[in-house]
């Protein structure tokens, strides 16, 4: 069981964050939410990172590229 997180751009110029389980190939506990860049991440969403033990962001990123950097 593994767990992931990952960024999309969005219409408008917003950014999706995506984060899910892979359990035996299967994507499990879906959460996606979209922010304006430079906004911080609603504490719901932080706290699901947390439970999955994935690294904290605080604000949207300007783009999906700078979180990999």
């Amino acid at each position: 069981m593994e767990n992931y997180v990952e960024q999309y751009q969005a219409k408008q110029g917003g950014v999706t964050l995506h984060t899910w389980t892979d359990v035996q190939g299967w994507k499990k506990e879906n959460f996606y939410i979209t922010g304006v860049p430079g906004t911080p991440i609603p504490s719901w969403f932080r706290e699901v990172l947390r439970q999955k033990h994935l690294s904290d962001i605080a604000a949207f990123p300007y783009s999906p590229s700078c979180f990999y950097d």
